[in-house]
C-alpha cells in the first residue's frame, strides 16, 4: 500500500519504496534531451521488425511474453541475440536508453544488468511500444507466467517508461492495489486484460507523459494507459532479486 501519492525523484530510498510498494511512482525529468528523442523516434519508426501483440499497439523490439512464454524460451533468447545488432545500429545513430537507464540505477549503489539465465544467454532489455487507443487494466509480473525462466525468482517487478512521442491523452493510471494470484478470477480468459471491477474502490493516479522524462513504477500494481493517439514510448522491465540485483529485460 502506498505511503503517500507523491511523485519523487528517483533515489536509492525511493527505488527500495518503490519497489516494496510504498510508493505509486518515480520520476527522471529530463533523461533524454527533446533532440535525443527525436533522433532515436525516428531510427525507431523506420525500423522494420515491427510486431503487434494487440491492436492498439505496435512493438518495436520483441518481448519475453509474445516471443517467450507464447513461443518458447530458446525461441526468445535466440531472437534476442539476433536482433541486438541490429539495434545496436539504431542506438548508434541516437543513443542507448537502456545502458542509460542502467547507468542511473548503478549510480544509487545498484548492481543493475541485463538480465540473462544460468547459462549466460541474455534477455531483451528495451522495447518501443506505439500506441493508438487505451490500455486495459493489467499488471506485468513475471512470477505470474514465467515458470522455468530465471525471471520467476524475483521479488519485486518494476518497469521503466521512456516518453518519445506524446500525444493528446495517454496517461498513465495507477491503482494503489497490488496483484495476487486469487484476483486472477477477474482475468479474462487468454487475455492479459482484467475486468476493472478488480480495482473497484482503490486509490487511482493519473501521470501525464512529458517528452523525455523516465516513470519508473511498480508493475505488479494494476495500471493502465488512457486513450491516446500515436504514443511512441521506450522502456523495459527491472526484475529485483533477495540478494539485491536489479536485472533489465522486457
Amino acid at each position: 500500500m502506498w505511503k503517500t501519492a507523491e511523485i519523487q525523484a528517483l533515489d536509492a530510498d525511493g527505488f527500495r519504496a518503490l519497489a516494496d510498494g510504498h510508493l505509486p511512482a518515480l520520476r527522471i525529468s529530463a533523461f533524454a534531451t527533446p533532440d535525443e528523442c527525436t533522433s532515436l523516434s525516428d531510427q525507431l519508426l523506420s525500423e522494420s521488425l515491427r510486431t503487434n501483440s494487440i491492436p492498439t499497439v505496435t512493438r518495436l523490439g520483441i518481448s519475453q511474453y509474445q516471443q517467450g512464454i507464447r513461443d518458447s524460451k530458446d525461441a526468445y533468447l535466440d531472437l534476442a541475440a539476433e536482433l541486438r545488432p541490429q539495434f545496436d545500429k539504431i542506438f548508434e545513430a541516437s543513443f542507448d536508453p537502456t545502458s542509460r537507464a542502467i547507468e542511473h540505477l548503478r549510480a544509487l549503489g545498484l548492481d543493475a544488468d541485463i538480465m540473462a539465465e544460468p547459462d549466460g544467454r541474455q534477455y531483451w532489455a528495451g522495447t518501443a511500444k506505439l500506441r493508438t487507443g487505451e490500455t486495459p487494466v493489467h499488471v506485468d509480473f513475471a512470477a505470474q507466467d514465467s515458470p522455468g525462466w530465471a525471471v520467476e525468482t524475483a521479488v519485486a517487478q518494476l518497469a521503466w517508461v521512456l516518453y518519445l512521442q506524446v500525444g493528446e491523452g495517454g496517461e498513465l493510471r495507477l491503482w494503489d492495489h497490488c496483484w495476487e494470484p486469487h484476483m486472477d478470477v477477474h482475468q479474462s480468459p487468454g487475455h492479459y486484460a482484467y475486468d476493472p471491477i478488480v480495482v473497484e474502490g482503490a486509490d487511482s493516479l493519473d501521470l501525464k507523459p512529458v517528452v523525455g522524462d523516465v516513470v519508473l513504477l511498480n508493475s505488479r500494481y494494476f495500471h493502465t494507459v488512457t486513450h491516446t493517439g500515436n504514443r511512441l514510448a521506450f522502456g523495459s522491465f527491472v526484475s529485483v532479486f533477495a540478494d539485491g540485483r536489479a536485472r533489465l529485460w522486457s
